[in-house]
């Protein structure tokens, strides 16, 4: 091994006994003395690596540092020897010297905790108990409707004979556009309508809605042998459309809408169809970024009141 090899793994070794990884860049400048063209060409290897001592607030976590952290803050005192700075002021000097952040304290929204005392007020049914991992707050979870729309049973074949159990399908929003549907499969209808119920919540998404009544376009969507054709439709038109998607209208909070089924009316791969027709919609607004030209809606400009900045 080379003499500069050497140098570079003393330096790394008095660095993590000094403080840490952290010290790597600085100490080994000051170990690499620029007196030759092979230790300058080292040099330069060691500046293109990233700066450790200085914290990042994406990839760093303060709590597994904190033993470095106040490793530089002894440092830091004795540097500064018997001198009237206090324990404040070497922390604020470490602070800005290695960019030390505090961490958020909104990083992880905290819900309250499901007690068994809390019971009738946390059930707004038999079925729907909130708890944490729906991932949704107890404020927004009380605003939710449900529309359990197949119960039905099933039947494995084995060898053995038939395993009986029961399907359901059903789907849940706030009536302010946001929605989902799940499905779930039990022994009993109960368990099936809870486990589907539990994932409904979880696969709720926010679609978006023209004057929050109806769609912004027609559209038709077709899945599996299922083809669905809707059409937006003026205020006070109602939802013309079949019983099962009138039912999800309901939950999602649109309220103009006519419709028509082709082919298989299925109503799992109806419901389906419908969800996957929502979620394909182009909002004008998105439309007319990617064109790079200004939107003005025509009913609310001149035939309702209008929110748009007048023209120049």
């Amino acid at each position: 091994m080379s003499s500069v090899g050497r140098q570079i793994i003393r330096g790394i070794r008095g660095s993590i006994q000094a403080g840490g990884a952290r010290h790597f860049s600085s100490s080994t400048y000051q170990l690499l003395a620029p007196t030759t063209v092979v230790r300058w060409s080292s040099v330069k290897k060691v500046k293109r690596l990233p700066d450790l001592s200085q914290f990042d607030q994406v990839y760093d976590d303060i709590e597994e540092n904190s033993s470095i952290i106040e490793l530089w803050k002894k440092q830091k005192a004795l540097e500064l020897g018997a001198s009237s700075s206090t324990a404040t002021d070497i922390e604020n000097m470490v602070n800005a010297e290695h960019k030390v952040f505090k961490k958020p304290e909104d990083l992880f929204v905290k819900y309250p905790k499901y007690t068994g005392t809390q019971k009738k007020a946390i059930s707004t049914e038999k079925d729907m108990n909130w708890s944490e991992e729906l991932m949704i707050p107890y404020e927004q979870f009380k605003n939710l409707s449900k529309k359990t729309l197949i119960v039905k049973r099933t039947v494995q074949m084995t060898r053995k004979g038939k395993i009986p159990s029961m399907y359901a399908l059903v789907v849940v929003g706030n009536g302010k556009g946001s929605a989902g549907y799940g499905e779930g499969r039990g022994v009993e209808a109960a368990k099936a309508v809870l486990f589907a119920t539990r994932e409904a919540i979880k696969n709720m998404k926010n679609y978006p809605r023209y004057d929050n009544r109806t769609l912004y376009h027609d559209i038709e969507q077709k899945f599996k042998a299922t083809k669905l054709m809707m059409w937006a439709r003026r205020p006070g038109f109602g939802c013309r459309i079949a019983p099962t998607i009138h039912e999800i209208c309901e939950c999602v909070g649109i309220q103009d809408l006519a419709g028509k089924i082709h082919g298989s009316r299925n109503p799992m791969n109806v419901i389906k169809t419908f969800f996957k027709a929502l979620d394909s919609q182009r909002v004008p607004s998105d439309v007319a970024k990617a064109r790079g030209i200004r939107l003005i809606d025509i009913n609310h400009k001149y035939y309702g009141d209008s929110k748009v900045a007048p023209l120049r």
